[in-house]
């Protein structure tokens, strides 16, 4: 790897590492358990491995019982280092051959190794000081059992199975095809095939002519499981067989350099693609302006919107005939409830975040209505999210029907209906009824004050007439009729303004209550999708970043 080529990985690494931490920290509450630690862990380890010593790199021998790693560690040290026997396990903890002690304590200690052994030679077999060059800052650890029946040797040998930047698994022919290896650890490492080569320990015990079928049948199987491209060795720690090219190996990869950067790159590589297969295909979109309406209108007739709006008719009319009927009969309309007064509305006697309305409380068909235009829409809204985040939307508002009765009824409350204030032409007609009942009453009058005195036999000066129609004839018909032409003229003007005030009023009121739909329903639904996304594009810019 070139030094352009290293500069380029470590800056993908930095951005997938601060796109993927920022992933977590807005996705944290919809992640499993299980998911967030395996990613606080890759992403924990990814920074830790990446501030510590870059000119080191540990390979670590890992294997089941019995396959020979700390032999063939020896072998590969030239010294016997790790102790081998017949008892199983004989590694409880991990040693470290360590070629280069300058900066190596502190990675010895991230990787929790206490048992170190300097090599003072290079590594066995390699005499040419040019390659023996490439092995100075090679830590070379022999690991615990990754099958011990040991618990605690098992943690530390996966632990550190996540920790160093290159793996030799070593098997042996008993167990190279034992299925609970395969699938236990070796399938698991798929992701990390650039970094792997897999040494078939033991190949002294395979007759010569059955290796060739025995190697294919190991690579048949790392086919499998996604590992095609890793090399396999067979080898034999007890001959020598096989070793120099083991050595050669490391010697290959050792001459890459920056495994460190390599490993970090295949475990965040691998959590961003991991990440995003969960994901959708699709952008998260919320519900349509249409659907939105439509919860807004569902919802404003559960809260009786229309009712009121007709009640604001009603009580318009009820005004305006009090202001605007014959003055003799103005009082019949008192007789009449306005329903606005019985709800508490159209007055403008409080302020209006003080209101409250004496609306009968939601019956079960209006309760049931406004959840099931509710769950509607938030079904609709989460129909593109991934489980978690779909339930914890439902769980969000599975309340906001209890809660959105409060503000709705203060909203309706505090809207104005258009009938608070009189209207300016009812004065108008007022007068003009009482100047006609006046004209008819002195018409009247006048007539019944004639008729009185002819019975009487006194003698009185005729009335002036008009056209021939006598003056208090003429004063008692113009009066009852404007009375009758102002009524009946009131009444039509009056329905037409009520039909008006209306369809105004159920517009302010609808407007009332989507206000409170959209704070209490849309505006969550609409952050949440948000928020979403903004996880979704971190995660898919992190994956676009894969190798």
């Amino acid at each position: 790897m070139s030094e352009r080529q290293r500069l380029r990985a470590e800056s993908t690494v930095t951005e997938q590492i601060q796109l993927l931490n920022q992933a977590m920290e807005i996705g944290a509450p919809y992640l499993e358990h299980k998911q967030l630690t395996q990613a606080t862990v890759v992403l924990e380890r990814a920074g830790e491995r990446r501030a510590l010593s870059a000119d080191h790199t540990v390979i670590g021998l890992f294997g089941a019982t019995g396959s020979g790693k700390s032999s063939l560690f020896n072998a590969l040290t030239g010294q016997e280092i790790a102790r081998t026997g017949v008892v199983r396990p004989t590694t409880k903890s991990a040693v470290a051959a360590i070629w280069e002690t300058e900066n190596s304590a502190e990675l010895l200690d991230w990787l929790n190794v206490n048992e170190r052994h300097i090599v003072t030679e290079p590594l066995a077999g390699v005499a040419n000081s040019r390659k023996a060059a490439h092995t100075s800052g090679l830590l070379l650890l022999d690991l615990p059992d990754m099958d011990s029946t040991a618990v605690e040797h098992h943690e530390i040998a996966a632990k550190l199975a996540g920790q160093v930047d290159f793996l030799i698994w070593v098997l042996d022919p008993q167990k190279y095809a034992d299925a609970s290896i395969h699938h236990g650890y070796l399938a698991a490492l798929a992701g990390q095939s650039s970094n792997l080569m897999v040494v078939l320990n033991q190949i002294d015990m395979i007759a010569q002519q059955d290796r060739t079928a025995v190697i294919s049948s190991l690579e048949a199987l790392l086919e499998t499981e996604g590992l095609g491209q890793v090399p396999v060795v067979p080898a034999s720690a007890r001959t020598g067989e096989g070793i120099e090219e083991v050595r050669a190996e490391i010697l290959t990869v050792m001459r890459r350099h920056q495994l460190a950067v390599q490993r970090v790159r295949n475990d965040i590589d691998q959590l961003a693609t991991t990440w995003a297969e969960t994901l959708p295909a699709t952008e998260a979109k919320p519900p349509s302006r249409a659907e939105q309406q439509k919860l807004e209108q569902q919802i404003g007739q559960a809260h009786g919107t229309e009712r009121i709006a007709e009640a604001v008719a009603t009580s318009y009319r009820l005004r305006a005939a009090r202001s605007t009927g014959w003055p003799l009969t103005t009082w019949l309309t008192r007789l009449r409830n306005d329903p606005l007064k019985r709800m508490n509305l159209g007055r403008n006697e409080k302020p209006a975040d003080l209101s409250l309305t004496s609306r009968p409380e939601l019956s079960v068909a209006e309760t049931a209505q406004v959840e099931q235009a509710v769950n509607r829409y938030v079904s609709t809204a989460v129909k593109d999210l991934p489980e978690p985040w779909e339930q914890s939307l439902h769980d969000q508002l599975r309340n906001a029907p209890q809660t959105m009765e409060g503000p709705i009824d203060q909203a309706i409350a505090s809207t104005k209906l258009g009938v608070e204030k009189r209207s300016w032409w009812w004065p108008a007609v007022k007068f003009l009824q009482w100047l006609s009942l006046l004209t008819a009453l002195v018409g009247g009058l006048w007539l019944g004050g004639l008729a009185l005195a002819g019975f009487l036999q006194f003698s009185l000066p005729e009335p002036p007439r008009i056209e021939g129609i006598a003056y208090p004839t003429l004063f008692l018909v113009i009066g009852v009729l404007i009375g009758v032409v102002l009524g009946i003229g009131g009444s039509i003007f009056n329905r037409l303004i009520a039909r008006i005030k209306r369809r105004k009023a159920l517009g302010s009121l609808n407007k009332s209550v989507a206000y409170v739909v959209r704070q209490e329903v849309v505006d969550p639904s609409r952050g949440h999708l948000d928020r979403y996304n903004q996880y979704a594009g971190l995660i898919r810019q992190a994956a676009k970043r894969v190798q």
